[in-house]
């Protein structure tokens, strides 16, 4: 019996004696390639675990970023009776910024205590790569994996002058769904969306501060600053789901885009007379279908505006016709593309004009004065002159009238004239002409039709001089013009000129009804308006909701409604503000 104790003995000695010299094999450390780095610039991080099968926790990366990985390796051998094992790994890992990092410690939990290795510090200096732009640092220093921006193509602009808005996401999921895009508010902007066609991935990967992503445009604007100063763009926000697959549901993540800020620069004090506006690289024509016609036979004036600018915002040219011309509201034709180089084309009037008397009429000098945006300053046109010549027409009118010659008087002759006798249709006495009621309203008739004349131009100027007036009285006649193109593009079926039509109707009709400007037709300019109409909280509030609607399905493949119904509703809209006007 002792026998066999002395053998249990011997025989839990040595296997104690095994598991110490295992165990004091074990192994546990942290190693990187390098401890120094420029922002940009990669290193390694290998943590390894020796004879031990234990799961260990992974250090803290102190603000570092992984750029791939964790990449694991693992070996086990059997060596002259002993055996051992080792479990490694390694992840990749960068700065977008200089400075101090500390990786901190793994941890591995080995019998009832816990090992850990040591805290590596990391210096990170300034990388020689050129920098990356602002609102990519800031969207990667708030999620270095997934991050919105919003970028200008340039941070001053005159007012009036074209910048490029481009709203860009950047990701290293596999997989990313876009579930909620909500729109950024603007203020001071007049814009219009480019076209991308079916949206997605660019082909290659782009790196930023080391970090390479896939990148998604999700659309670009054409923005014209209305007004001076400093003008902002709200951040973005979406929601995003990643990594979802057939077995998990994946995360939901909410991004936040930077805020995009313009300096609007006003344009040069004392501009000439006749600017109205037009800001850009500028070119005008001006054509007539012929210079010689008969009285009454029609000429089309065509006058175009063509080159890189605000093509969409120049208003209707006033031309001056002579007396003898009846002229009537231009057709306009616009060849404008919107793309990623910004407004471009030509916008054409079609002036039909009708002389009718014959003679030679030389027409006045058409000018265009526009900003040249690239010399910083004014810049006139002036058009060849153009003379026409009318010739009397066959059987029409003109021809008809005889205008008369100055001659000398002719003396009939100085003997005395034949009495005539007859049928002489005398009048009784006391029966005159003079000072019958006839008489007093034939003579007082010019008098009165002249008084009338002078008080009906003295008020046709007061009103020309009422700016604010005309507007509000041209709103609805304007306004009628702008639904009508909306009602052709939704017969056409052409979304887009539906919705650009319908939306300048609504912008065009409150900014001429209530004298603002374009970037004044605003949520809180509009209920203001209103206020002093009964019902009229009301009214303000469809208003608002039909233009963040009509702007929605603008700007963003969505379409809350039908766009008939949009239309129908802004139609009626408008008829009820009429009455409120008129009450």
């Amino acid at each position: 019996m002792a026998r066999y104790t002395h053998i249990a003995f011997v025989l839990s000695f040595t296997v104690l004696g095994w598991f110490r010299a295992n165990a004091q094999e074990i192994g546990f450390t942290a190693t990187v390639d390098r401890t120094s780095i420029a922002a940009g610039e990669q290193l390694k991080l290998t943590v390894n675990l020796s004879n031990s099968r234990e799961p260990f926790e992974a250090p803290s990366f102190g603000g570092l970023v992984v750029v791939q990985g964790p990449f694991e390796n693992s070996s086990f051998n059997y060596v002259n009776g002993r055996m051992s094992s080792s479990l490694g790994r390694t992840w990749v890992l960068t700065s977008t910024k200089p400075g101090t990092y500390t990786i901190g410690a793994a941890k591995v939990r080995i019998g009832g205590g816990v090992v850990q290795t040591e805290p590596i510090t990391i210096e990170v200096t300034k990388g020689s790569a050129p920098p990356s732009d602002a609102a990519s640092r800031q969207g990667q220093d708030r999620d270095a994996n997934l991050f919105a921006t919003i970028s200008l193509s340039k941070d001053k602009a005159f007012v009036g002058e074209q910048v490029i808005a481009t709203y860009t996401l950047f990701s290293r999921y596999n997989s990313i769904e876009l579930s909620k895009y909500e729109l950024p508010k603007m203020d001071g902007y007049w814009a219009e969306e480019i076209d991308l066609g079916n949206t997605g991935w660019e082909e290659g990967l782009r790196t930023v501060n080391g970090i390479q992503y896939r990148v998604a445009i999700l659309k670009k604007q054409v923005l014209f600053p209305q007004r001076g100063g400093q003008l902002s763009i709200a951040p973005m926000e979406l929601t995003c789901v990643v990594n979802r697959s057939f077995f998990n549901r994946g995360s939901s993540i909410n991004i936040r885009s930077n805020a995009a800020t313009l300096t609007a620069r006003a344009l040069p004090a004392a501009p000439p007379p006749d600017f109205r506006g037009a800001v850009g690289d500028l070119t005008m024509s001006v054509t007539t279908d012929r210079t010689r016609v008969k009285a009454n036979e029609a000429i089309e004036l065509t006058l175009t505006y063509s080159g890189k600018g605000n093509l969409r915002l120049l208003d209707t040219p006033k031309l001056e016709f002579p007396n003898d011309f009846e002229s009537y509201d231009p057709k306009v034709t616009d060849k404008i593309s919107v793309n990623s180089g910004g407004m471009s084309g030509s916008r054409s009037y079609e002036f039909l004009v009708i002389p009718r008397h014959e003679g030679t009429f030389p027409l006045d000098p058409i000018t265009f004065t526009y900003f040249d945006t690239g010399s910083d300053s004014y810049r006139t046109i002036t058009a060849p002159p153009i003379e026409i010549e009318v010739s009397a027409g066959d059987g029409s009118s003109a021809a008809a009238i005889q205008r008369p010659n100055k001659t000398e008087v002719e003396v009939l002759g100085k003997d005395i004239r034949y009495i005539r006798t007859g049928d002489l249709q005398l009048r009784p006495k006391g029966q005159h002409l003079f000072g019958s009621a006839a008489w007093i309203t034939g003579m007082s008739t010019p008098a009165l039709a002249l008084l009338l004349f002078v008080a009906w131009r003295r008020k046709h100027a007061r009103d020309e001089q009422d700016v604010s007036g005309m507007r509000r009285k041209q709103a609805d006649r304007i306004v009628k013009k702008r639904l009508s193109e909306a009602a052709k593009a939704l017969q056409g079926n052409d979304r887009e000129a539906f919705y650009t039509a319908l939306g300048k109707a609504l912008h065009g009709y409150l900014s001429d009804k209530f004298t603002l400007g374009h970037a004044e037709t605003n949520a809180e300019r509009i209920r203001a308006s209103f206020t002093r109409f009964e019902n009229g909280a009301s009214v303000a509030e469809e208003y608002i909701s039909l233009m963040e609607a009509a702007d929605m399905a603008r700007y963003a493949p969505v379409e809350d409604r039908p766009r008939q119904q949009l239309y129908d509703e802004a139609a009626s809209l408008i008829g009820r503000t009429e009455q409120i006007f008129r009450a």
